[in-house]
């Protein structure tokens, strides 16, 4: 609550942390997870790790996308020909399978400071967009656009119980997705976005002078 406090105190419309400073000598004595989750749903941009671009890239996206949310891929499932997304704890609760999505207490061992809590559960499935936003040289930038599907997960699984979790299939095969997204230049953190809004977002990005890739 008091971090919601200063985001409204200082009305910041998108923010991102660095872990490793958040710490009893810093002020904070947790780690934000459960308000940069909620903050998400309420059209706040995020992004770990100080990533103030992809921050700015989920607020505006948002902003005409409520289902919009901080995502990262984490490994490949060669086999099911999809990728696994993961990440700590900070994810829009509204794109959650479950309705009442699970308040953990995770055992923080990055820094000095209390564990925090963090909301965990398996993304939605359905149509969406994998949106990175990458800088090029000479202040320039390409926003890779992906349209996707995510999985539809039934069943309950043990092992991702206290996790952010989902996968999603690409347009074509995996390898070739990340033969196009690595050559374009696509960077670790993007925004997922539900729905069949890959023009919309192409469109966007002409808008904003970027270059536009489509990975359809």
């Amino acid at each position: 609550m008091g971090f919601r406090q200063w985001l409204e105190q200082e009305r910041l419309t998108a923010f991102t942390l660095n872990f490793f400073a958040v710490n009893r000598p810093s002020g904070l004595p947790t780690v934000p997870f459960l308000e940069a989750s909620r903050a998400i749903a309420r059209g706040i941009g995020y992004a770990g790790e100080g990533d103030v671009l992809t921050a700015s890239l989920v607020r505006a996206l948002a902003s005409a996308y409520p289902e919009t949310t901080f995502a990262e891929m984490f490994c490949p499932d060669w086999k099911g020909n999809r990728l696994f997304l993961s990440h700590m704890g900070e994810v829009n609760v509204n794109i959650l399978v479950e309705r009442r999505p699970r308040l953990v207490e995770m055992a923080y061992t990055f820094a000095e400071t209390d564990n925090p809590a963090r909301v965990v559960g398996c993304i939605k499935g359905g149509p969406a967009v994998f949106v990175n936003l990458a800088p090029l040289a000479d202040d320039l930038h390409r926003l890779i656009v992906a349209p996707v599907t995510m999985a539809e997960i039934r069943a309950h699984l043990r092992s991702m119980a206290e996790s952010v979790h989902g996968w999603f299939a690409p347009a074509g095969t995996v390898a070739d997705f990340l033969a196009e997204y690595s050559r374009a230049g696509g960077t670790h953190h993007a925004a997922l976005v539900w729905g069949e809004v890959a023009p919309e977002i192409a469109a966007f990005g002409e808008f904003m002078g970027w270059d536009v890739r489509v990975l359809d």
